[in-house]
Protein backbone atom coordinates (compact mmCIF):
# COMPACT_ATOMS: atom_id res chain seq x y z
CA UNK A 1 0.00 0.00 0.00
CA UNK A 2 2.56 2.60 0.78
CA UNK A 3 4.63 1.59 -2.39
CA UNK A 4 1.65 2.38 -4.11
CA UNK A 5 1.22 5.93 -2.34
CA UNK A 6 4.63 6.52 -3.10
CA UNK A 7 4.55 6.02 -6.62
CA UNK A 8 1.13 8.11 -6.80
CA UNK A 9 2.75 10.74 -5.11
CA UNK A 10 5.82 10.97 -7.30
CA UNK A 11 3.31 10.97 -10.17
CA UNK A 12 1.54 14.04 -8.81
CA UNK A 13 4.53 15.66 -8.05
CA UNK A 14 5.80 15.33 -12.08
CA UNK A 15 2.67 16.52 -13.09
CA UNK A 16 2.41 19.73 -11.10
CA UNK A 17 6.08 20.53 -12.38
CA UNK A 18 4.87 20.01 -16.31
CA UNK A 19 2.11 22.24 -15.53
CA UNK A 20 3.31 25.33 -14.07
CA UNK A 21 6.77 26.09 -16.14
CA UNK A 22 8.67 29.04 -14.30
CA UNK A 23 7.89 32.12 -15.95
CA UNK A 24 9.17 36.06 -15.79
CA UNK A 25 6.60 37.01 -13.00
CA UNK A 26 7.89 34.56 -11.07
CA UNK A 27 11.42 35.10 -11.05
CA UNK A 28 11.02 38.87 -10.39
CA UNK A 29 11.94 40.45 -7.15
CA UNK A 30 9.39 40.89 -4.21
CA UNK A 31 9.33 44.75 -4.60
CA UNK A 32 8.45 44.47 -8.09
CA UNK A 33 5.94 41.95 -8.06
CA UNK A 34 4.43 44.30 -4.91
CA UNK A 35 4.63 47.26 -7.43
CA UNK A 36 3.06 45.32 -9.95
CA UNK A 37 0.25 44.69 -7.54
CA UNK A 38 -0.08 47.91 -6.47
CA UNK A 39 -0.48 49.49 -10.30
CA UNK A 40 -3.19 46.79 -10.60
CA UNK A 41 -5.09 47.35 -7.68
CA UNK A 42 -4.94 50.99 -8.92
CA UNK A 43 -5.86 50.57 -12.00
CA UNK A 44 -8.58 48.05 -10.84
CA UNK A 45 -10.22 50.68 -8.74
CA UNK A 46 -10.10 53.41 -11.16
CA UNK A 47 -11.88 51.49 -13.95
CA UNK A 48 -14.60 50.52 -11.65
CA UNK A 49 -14.19 54.33 -10.69
CA UNK A 50 -15.04 54.90 -14.44
CA UNK A 51 -17.46 52.45 -15.07
CA UNK A 52 -19.86 53.76 -11.81
CA UNK A 53 -19.08 57.14 -13.60
CA UNK A 54 -20.48 56.06 -17.05
CA UNK A 55 -23.34 54.66 -15.01
CA UNK A 56 -24.51 57.75 -13.05
CA UNK A 57 -24.00 59.70 -16.76
CA UNK A 58 -26.32 57.31 -18.46
CA UNK A 59 -29.21 56.97 -15.64
CA UNK A 60 -29.06 60.54 -15.66
CA UNK A 61 -29.72 61.11 -19.29
CA UNK A 62 -32.52 57.87 -19.12
CA UNK A 63 -34.30 60.07 -16.42
CA UNK A 64 -34.42 63.49 -17.98
CA UNK A 65 -36.23 61.72 -20.76
CA UNK A 66 -39.06 60.87 -19.03
CA UNK A 67 -39.15 64.09 -17.13
CA UNK A 68 -40.07 65.29 -20.38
Amino acid sequence: MMKWFMTLTEATETVVEAAAPQTDLTQLPLFTKGLLTTAMGLLGVFLVLALFFVTIKLMQKIGAKDAQ
